[in-house]
């Protein structure tokens, strides 16, 4: 004869006891309020404003708010802004600040002093450096997922990109303003490789952020000029060098393309759009 065998309400009781206290630590997780959170560094507040929900941004950069030197100006305009001094950050009391490497050491030393917890990002050289600053934000703002599917997309588009390179790769020069340019490793260089282009400036052993006199670009005779557009509204000194008679000739006969500052000034998502700018417009 075969004997049922039932669980008595004190074999029970435990069983339902734990479920109910792992349901109520995963509700009081779920209750814990989201960190606010300030920033003081321009590429830092990109990241904010694209991870974070509006409520949890405290205040960010006032170059934030800049469409020449931000992609997300118009969202930046919606929050207080900042001047970046410990000063101003007093009467937000946030729970979180972030900055850069190079924000200014004085003000990342007195908000520590002050309690405050800073963040500093380091600056984006390449698509590994945006997934690695996207995922760190992420984290700091309880967003994790929405970082997640953030560089999940980066990824899908960087596939789509190298999809689309040419079978022979052309060279090209970046000419900023002043006669400045990018070698490696930087961001912009890892843009020209992505889109397919040899980076010229650093194939001459130029370090990051260089310059290149007249007589060397022209030397170079690259298939393509890259103009950042940077403020050529703004009449200036550095902008006079792109005025060049030389430089003018020398874009008569080449492929001449302009990809904004604000497109890789800093490493995010969206600066991946410059490798897809330079595939239509300076690839034949």
């Amino acid at each position: 004869m075969q004997r049922s065998i039932r669980r008595t309400p004190r074999a029970r009781a435990p069983l339902a006891a734990a479920a109910l206290a792992a349901a109520s630590a995963a509700a009081g997780a779920a209750a814990e309020p989201l960190p606010s959170v300030a920033s003081i560094n321009l590429c830092a507040d990109q990241h904010l404003l694209a991870l974070a929900d509006p409520e949890q941004i405290l205040t960010v950069s006032w170059l934030a708010a800049d469409p020449e030197e931000s992609l997300l100006a118009n969202e930046a305009r919606r929050h207080v802004l900042n001047y970046g001094t410990a000063e101003e950050l007093l009467k937000f009391a946030p729970d979180v600040v972030l900055a850069g490497t190079y924000t200014s050491p004085f003000t990342r030393t007195m908000l520590r002093r002050l309690g405050y917890r800073v963040v500093e990002l380091e600056p984006e050289e390449s698509v590994a450096d945006i997934e690695r600053n996207v995922r760190l934000v992420a984290e700091i703002v309880g967003q994790v997922a929405r970082g997640e599917q953030l560089v999940s997309a980066l990824r899908e588009r960087v596939r789509v990109i190298e999809a689309n390179r040419p079978a022979r790769s052309l060279g090209a020069v970046i000419v900023r303003p002043g006669g400045f340019t990018v070698g490696a490793p930087s961001l912009p260089n890892e843009v020209l490789t992505l889109a397919g282009l040899r980076d010229g400036a650093a194939e001459q052993g130029l370090d990051r952020w260089g310059s290149l006199s007249m007589e060397a670009l022209l030397r170079s005779s690259p298939d393509v000029i890259v103009l950042t557009g940077y403020r050529s509204a703004q009449p200036s000194l550095a902008n006079a060098v792109l005025e060049h008679p030389a430089l003018a000739a020398l874009g008569a006969t080449q492929r001449t393309v302009t990809v904004h500052t604000a497109l890789w000034a800093c490493g995010l998502p969206g600066s991946i759009e410059a490798a897809a700018l330079l595939q239509r417009t300076a690839l034949p």
